[in-house]
């Protein structure tokens, strides 16, 4: 293992420890508060088709913000993997809790045929799951690429706006990345919306 993966692997493993040892009440209180955040910038009322993840492994929820996006009547998709194809994904609907349902791994994954995917590119804005990020916008996820490989082809101007949802405790000084890794447009944490690029 090289020194680089080595790197980014101490960051997973230090992060998602910290990460584990959040009280629920403490998570809950979390993804209420990135509400505040996005309903002030009006995220969701200026976007259409936005992509959400239903959360794993500790990860910060967006489940208000779907629920909000729902009363609006906003199309929403969650990702699933194509399996049988390398880090890719699609993006399928969601319209509640019965549109999801446990698959092979007990994580949580639409329901809807893959017939029914959104293309990445009619996607405008889609918020992202992540382990740590920096000041300039580099994210480090949890290793499979997945969203580098769907969204790092597309040209800047095509693609949706990209939003990572964290908690403050994931913020470090520098992710350590490669030239295909992803940048985001912005983070939201409980505290801060953090933008990187024009919006």
């Amino acid at each position: 293992m090289n020194e680089f993966v080595a790197q980014k692997n101490y960051i997973r493993t230090r992060i998602k420890h910290d990460r584990q040892n959040l009280t629920s009440p403490f998570m809950q209180r979390s993804a209420i508060a990135l509400m505040g955040h996005v309903s002030k910038a009006e995220l969701i009322e200026n976007h259409d088709n936005i992509a959400f993840y239903l959360p794993i492994a500790g990860e910060i929820s967006c489940l208000p913000i779907i629920e909000y996006a729902l009363s609006l009547g906003k199309k929403c998709y969650v990702p699933k993997i194509r399996s049988g194809r390398k880090r890719s994904m699609w993006f399928l609907p969601y319209t509640g809790r019965d549109s999801v349902e446990k698959g092979k791994y007990g994580i949580l994954e639409p329901v809807a045929s893959s017939s029914k995917a959104i293309a990445p590119s009619e996607l405008s804005l889609v918020f992202m799951p992540l382990v740590a990020f920096d000041g300039t916008g580099n994210r480090l996820g949890m290793g499979g690429g997945y969203y580098d490989t769907v969204f790092s082809d597309m040209p800047t101007d095509k693609r949706p706006l990209l939003i990572g949802l964290a908690y403050n405790l994931q913020k470090i000084s520098k992710v350590p990345t490669e030239q295909w890794d992803l940048k985001m447009d912005g983070v939201i944490t409980p505290n801060h919306y953090h933008r990187f690029f024009d919006q």
